[in-house]
């Protein structure tokens, strides 16, 4: 029997002319205290409203069934930037980016996205705005504008973000999976549309691409083929307060008048939904379908070797199957993605590990819909792996066979639904908007009872249905792509969207089964139970309710903080505990050596672990600033048996020299492909690299790594773990004595048993980091030509200005000001002057050093004229900030309360919180309220003030740092930089470590009066 609750809104039907709404039951998670209606409006728009008495944020989301397969031939892309088009005006809000700034300007975010048979659209803002919201929004839908000149400028946008990705590995294999298909299915389509495709090609065939654009919008978005979601209270915050007294006074909170208030709140909601989309015209067009699988008989048995931009052998072998979605409730591709992707003991992976071939295995069905669907295995290679390829197919094929040969254990699958039962009755409460987009994307594709619950619960078991999806997974069917750069020479094809060069041979079955015979004969088998599946999910008693974390252990050791579950009541746990060790990181060779030694305890954890985290039991260990972290998550039942686990493989660490060397192989190709990074991203590495004390460069790290034997880890952890303090926090679903009794074993375990390795650290030695202070009224500037200069086209800009220290009222207003800058820096910079796709202004914290970034991407410009251009605007925004109406002023103050009083959602946002507090030192646990209070008392003038002082063109008070990365299109800029004389109050930093020794350091936070003591 189905245990899981299902509601029923049982309403009456309505009148002709009104939403129809319709009883329907709709699955939901057992903690779900959300009221849920289906509702059909006049036009056929199919809406799922969502009543949350507990939300701070209302969202929305609009899915329309139409995706790039219905791009016209020779408009590859329209579908997607029809999506990018509607976000600009419409006839009823002409103002061009008044939606976007609306939401920005009260509390809110809004995205989209387009998918092969979709796109979705998406936004949040403060839960008493979502009228206004609403109302805007709706106009995507009903009559946007699409002027020549907003076209032009949007398909610069495409064409800047399809530039972004052309280096972009996962975007060059995909499209090449798609190249090599049925150039008759639309599946063979470039999707994102380039200035080629949306501007040149239409021209020289005389279309107007705006009117096209107009056209496929008139006969593509008919309200019959959208789905809506909205989430919201349903009330407006005064009348929930009054709501929620009356209950308490009646002493009958929290039950008997749920249903009645969910309907209340339901029925506001539905009179928004009608009266704003209600105009959506219908003009009915059919569902698209696309029948038929994209790959033709030509188009299997073969094999495929690609040379990727960055270093690594990857083995992707795909067959197509037929799709999960028409099983959904059996979830035969769940069942066997299970067990082919396992990694515990007898795996498929565990044996590839074992042999040192591979450094990762992933499996499930990937790019699907409701007519074909592709199965997929993707291992990492080591690079005796890639000498061993023939081995590894034949392993994979000889495990499939195993399945294929050793029927469907029923006990498997009841382990994977009582996992994906807990799973879904426990979920954790996510961000409205992030629900209603994957909601709304639901509803094209399931019936209404299951919008919620989607495939995630495969709950009827079906052997023939498993077994059909692994006899499709034959020699007969495959398609296998090999990527490496070894293939340089050989590829003699080149795939034409983003020049992946590539050559084809064929694999018929009888060179697989050739494969299968000689790979070595090793002991594959099917997994063991899991013992790490929750069993005991009841909450623990809270005997004191504290809003915030407390001290509840300290030793020279470690410090213990706690904080129980008083918001989510949910059976789960979070815990960090952070490993201070100052040798860690006192050297580049230090520093990698606690990279190698983090990687090998994950992976030494991996084959009993692993189960836990199928499971719901998430578990990290990894590298941090002052030594390494260990965190976890999940549920609690089985959480002390895996830390227990975790400490005890730390406290008898060996070094297992066959590891050691993959591990090192596999460092060595990250750090050789920090040079693909993107330039925006090299400029945030550089940026960081010159604020930061002891922080060393990645070319440094690769050196140091490039001389490391398993002796010298070996030789260094003793040393570094022989002054060691553990900071850790216990929250959730535990209670104190628990967390207490946990902590005093971890320190038994590491500290005080004869063979202990830890000693504790001494008050002098505890390490802190500290931010390099620039000086005022100077503009340092770094440029540097990118990494991969040879083939990136796109220069980076990253502007930084450092304002403060951690200070409340300096928060506030920073905090404040890129509120207000935000959005008007996105237009101006990306929509208006076009400059990249990536064009954003954002704030900066490091350890406690606060300030502004603008962070630019761009193949238009180079980085020294994007400079010119931020200075430009900033001198724009300041005639805008001056004029700004007092009513504007306070509007983005509430809005910024709003943000601030937001709810925590889940315990892992709770726990991010109170952690960043202790680990930086500031313990600000009330940091919000006291915000918040500062916020209410602000005035424009300060924040003009603030403005004036900081920011502004020419301030006094204002320090700048400009990183610059030129790629391939300015390098002629890049030199002329170099020899020319800097502007007056500019300084170029010509080496980095100099400049950073020459500099002072703000102090730390830790040990600050009133703050923490080390």
């Amino acid at each position: 029997m189905d245990s899981r609750p299902r509601e029923v809104d049982s309403l009456s039907e309505a009148a002709d002319g009104a939403a129809a709404k319709i009883e329907v039951e709709v699955t939901k998670p057992r903690n779900d205290k959300r009221g849920y209606r289906r509702v059909v409006l006049p036009n056929a728009l199919e809406c799922l409203l969502i009543s949350d008495p507990d939300t701070d944020k209302a969202a929305a989301s609009m899915n329309v069934s139409v995706g790039y397969f219905c791009d016209p031939d020779g408009l590859e892309g329209l579908a997607h930037f029809l999506e990018h088009m509607l976000f600009y005006a419409s006839e009823k809000y002409p103002i061009e980016d008044s939606y976007s700034k609306y939401i920005a300007e009260h509390g809110g975010s809004t995205n989209a996205f387009t998918t092969s048979e979709h796109t979705n659209f998406y936004f949040d803002v403060n839960n008493d705005c979502l009228d206004d919201a609403l109302d805007r929004f709706a106009q995507f839908f009903i009559k946007p504008l699409m002027s020549p000149d907003a076209t032009l400028r949007e398909i610069k946008a495409v064409d800047s973000e399809n530039q972004k990705n052309l280096l972009s590995d996962p975007w060059r294999m995909s499209q090449l999976q798609k190249h090599l298909c049925s150039n008759n299915h639309p599946y063979h389509k470039f999707s994102t549309g380039n200035w080629n495709t949306l501007e040149v090609k239409p021209k020289e065939k005389g279309f107007d691409t705006r009117l096209e654009l107009i056209n496929f919008y008139d006969s593509h978005y008919s309200a019959n083929l959208m789905q809506l979601v909205v989430y919201g209270k349903g009330f407006s915050s005064d009348h929930v307060t009054t709501i929620f007294i009356s209950l308490q006074i009646l002493c009958i909170f929290p039950f008997p008048l749920t249903l009645s208030v969910f309907a209340e709140s339901l029925d506001n909601i539905q009179t928004l939904v009608e009266s704003k989309f209600c105009d959506i015209k219908n003009v009915g067009r059919k569902q698209f379908s696309f029948p038929g699988h994209p790959c033709s008989s030509k188009d299997l048995q073969i094999l495929v070797k690609a040379v990727p931009i960055k270093q690594g052998h990857t083995l992707r072998v795909l067959w197509p199957i037929t799709p999960n979605i028409r099983h959904y409730k059996e979830g035969p591709c769940r069942y066997v993605s299970h067990l082919i992707g396992h990694e515990g003991e007898g795996s498929l992976f565990y044996i590839l590990k074992k042999l040192g071939w591979a450094m990762s295995l992933e499996s499930g069905e990937g790019d699907w819909s409701y007519e074909f669907s592709f199965f997929s295995v993707v291992i990492q290679l080591t690079d005796v792996g890639h000498e061993h390829m023939e081995d590894v197919i034949g392993l994979l094929f000889r495990y499939i066979t195993l399945l294929q040969t050793s029927g469907t254990p029923k006990w498997i699958f009841d382990e994977l639904l009582a996992i994906c039962e807990t799973g879904f009755n426990y979920r954790d409460k996510s961000p409205p908007m992030n629900y209603c987009a994957n909601i709304s994307s639901n509803m094209q594709i399931f019936p209404p009872e299951d919008w919620l619950i989607a495939s995630s619960v495969p709950s009827k078991f079906s052997p023939d249905a498993i077994q059909r999806v692994l006899n499709e997974l034959t020699p007969d069917n495959v398609r296998i792509f090999w990527e490496s750069k070894l293939f340089e020479g050989q590829a003699n094809l080149t795939e034409p969207w983003y020049g992946t060069s590539y050559c084809v041979e064929a694999v018929p079955p009888s060179t697989i089964q050739k494969w299968v015979e000689k790979a070595p004969n090793e002991d594959l088998h099917l997994p063991k139970p899991n013992i790490f599946i929750p069993t005991d999910l009841s909450l623990k008693k809270v005997e004191e309710k504290t809003s915030f974390p407390c001290m509840l252990r300290k030793t020279p050791f470690s410090r213990l903080w706690y904080k129980p579950d008083t918001l989510f009541f949910t059976p789960k746990v979070y815990i960090k505990m952070d490993f201070h060790c100052p040798l860690s990181h006192s050297s580049p060779e230090s520093s990698v050596l606690t990279g190698v030694f983090t990687r090998l305890l994950m992976d030494y954890l991996n084959d009993y672990a692993y189960d836990a985290e199928v499971a719901g039991l998430y578990y990290a260990v990894v590298p941090n600033d002052t030594g390494f972290q260990v965190t976890m998550v999940g549920y609690n039942d089985k959480m002390t048996t895996l830390l227990d686990t975790v400490i005890g493989k730390i406290a008898d660490f060996e070094v297992k020299v066959d590891r050691f060397s993959v591990i090192k192989e596999t460092m060595a190709k990250g750090y050789e492909n920090f040079k693909f990074q993107q330039p925006y991203q090299q400029a945030m590495y550089y940026c960081r690299l010159i604020l930061e004390e002891q922080t060393w460069p990645w070319d440094e790290e690769l050196a140091a790594l490039s001389n490391l034997e398993a002796s010298d880890l070996e030789n260094f952890l003793p040393h570094m773990l022989a002054k060691t303090f553990i900071e850790c926090y216990f929250a959730g679903n535990i209670e104190p004595s628990e967390a207490k009794s946990v902590v005093q074993h971890i320190e038994g375990t590491l500290f005080n048993s004869s063979i202990s390795v830890c000693k504790s650290l001494a008050p002098s030695q505890h390490l802190t980091k500290r931010i390099v202070k620039l000086e005022r009224g100077l503009k340092y500037y770094y440029p540097a030509m990118c990494l991969n200069h040879q083939d990136e086209k796109n220069s980076s800009l990253l502007q930084y200005i450092q304002i403060h220290q951690d200070d409340l009222k300096q928060n506030v207003l920073l905090q404040l000001l890129a509120l207000v800058a935000k959005q008007p820096a996105f237009h101006q910079l990306r929509s208006v002057e076009q400059l990249g796709y990536i064009a954003l202004l954002r704030q900066r914290n490091d350890s406690g050093v606060r300030g502004l970034q603008f962070i630019i991407q761009s193949t238009a410009k180079d980085p020294f004229n994007l400079d010119a251009r931020v200075e430009a605007f900033l001198e724009m925004f300041e005639v805008t900030l001056h004029q700004m109406p007092d009513a504007e002023f306070k509007s983005n103050v509430n809005a910024l309360i709003d943000m601030k009083l937001e709810k925590y959602k889940n315990i892992r946002e709770e726990s991010a919180f109170f952690w960043g507090e202790i680990s930086e030192g500031t313990l600000k646990f009330d940091r919000k309220e006291a915000e918040v209070a500062a916020l209410r008392e602000l005035k424009k003038e300060e924040l003009i003030e603030f403005f004036d002082n900081h920011v502004k063109v020419g301030a006094r008070e204002k320090k700048i740092l400009s990183i610059q990365v030129y790629g391939c299109l300015h390098s002629s800029e890049y030199e002329k930089i170099l020899h020319d004389a800097p502007p007056p109050h500019w300084h170029r930093i010509t080496d980095i470590f100099s400049f950073r020794r020459s500099r002072p350091l703000y102090g730390s936070l830790k040990g600050g009066a009133g703050q923490m003591k080390l």
